[in-house]
């Protein structure tokens, strides 16, 4: 699966209208900058996913309007945790997508900043992403594309997730983030609720160990063989969330955990917390974090940034 090369014009408009200001996260084939509408000077995130050099045909073509439809209907679903998607289009070979400003930070760099997570914090994100994928595969939605950068934590600890409608959007088995693929995705199979059961435990697995259960490996390719053959790494930081994650980690679909048995599972493990509560505390220096991403839906950025910046993220730290 060879991707097309990312790049971004500082002078032009995404779609004739979107202006990008910093990039607010990266992952593997995956760009997210914050932005405005430059008709209405409304914030917006702007997403960039480059599409496979050899197009699959019509699937691309229907790939904004999937997106749309798909997000509007999760949007009904979860109101409050899902991004509302504002608009999608398809421009020399990338997908875009703009949905509504998100107030918080994604998952992906509070753990690159923060480090792994307590079993304890690991397991209230982990029943907020299910309480979200639990509504979209009750209503026959599947994800496909789910990440630590598709989740955005907000100060209180609630969640918003993104990226819902890129699964099928063509041929590919996966458009982002392979390392967080399930195995069968992975084989290019078809998908349903068990692959995104199986991306919730890779997340689970990342958040208590600091690092996705299998690497990427610098090529999609690489990185999906790896999560099909490899075995798992035991996580030893997982505390009474081990089997939870183990059980969701099953390369065989039909052995996987199911929402019932991994929502008992999650809420075990906060009961199991010595001293705590279910409920967030943010840390009191890490309050203008948050305060910052607020600030930033309200008021225009006041620079553009070179394409291809690093993420702009320095001073961006957050617990859950």
């Amino acid at each position: 699966m060879t991707m097309g090369r990312a790049h971004v014009s500082t002078h032009e408009l995404v779609a004739g209208r979107y202006r990008l200001f910093e990039v607010v996260q990266r992952e593997t084939n995956r760009v997210c900058w914050s932005g405005e509408d430059a008709t209405t000077g409304r914030p917006c995130l702007v997403t960039q996913i480059a599409l496979p050099e050899e197009p699959a045909g019509e699937a691309v073509h229907r790939a904004p309007g999937r997106v749309i439809r798909t997000g509007e209907t999760m949007a009904s679903l979860c109101p409050g945790r899902i991004a509302a998607v504002l608009d999608a289009a398809v421009v020399d070979g990338m997908l875009w997508t703009v949905t509504e400003w998100v107030a918080g930070v994604p998952l992906g760099d509070v753990l690159d900043r923060r480090g792994a997570f307590n079993y304890a914090r690991a397991a209230r994100v982990g029943l907020e992403l299910l309480a979200v994928l639990d509504a979209a595969h009750t209503h026959g939605v599947t994800h496909g594309e789910l990440s630590p950068g598709q989740v955005f934590v907000r100060e209180e600890g609630s969640v918003v997730v993104t990226g819902f409608g890129l699964a099928g959007a063509t041929l590919a088995p996966r458009l982002t983030a392979p390392a967080y693929a399930s195995p069968e995705q992975a084989r290019d199979e078809r998908i349903g609720p068990a692959a995104d059961l199986w991306t919730l435990g890779a997340i689970l697995y990342t958040m208590v160990e600091g690092r996705p259960p299998f690497r990427d490996r610098g090529r999609p390719e690489a990185t999906l063989k790896g999560v099909d053959r490899l075995p798992l790494r035991t996580p030893v930081r997982a505390g009474p969330l081990t089997r939870a994650v183990q059980g969701l980690l099953r390369k065989n679909s039909r052995e996987r955990l199911t929402h019932p048995v991994v929502r008992a599972a999650l809420t075990r493990a906060l009961a199991e917390e010595p001293g705590t509560t279910a409920e967030v505390t943010t840390r009191p220096g890490l309050r203008g974090v948050y305060a910052a991403a607020r600030q930033a839906g309200r008021d225009r950025p006041r620079r553009t940034v070179v394409a291809g910046t690093a993420l702009a993220l320095a001073t961006v730290a957050v617990a859950v």
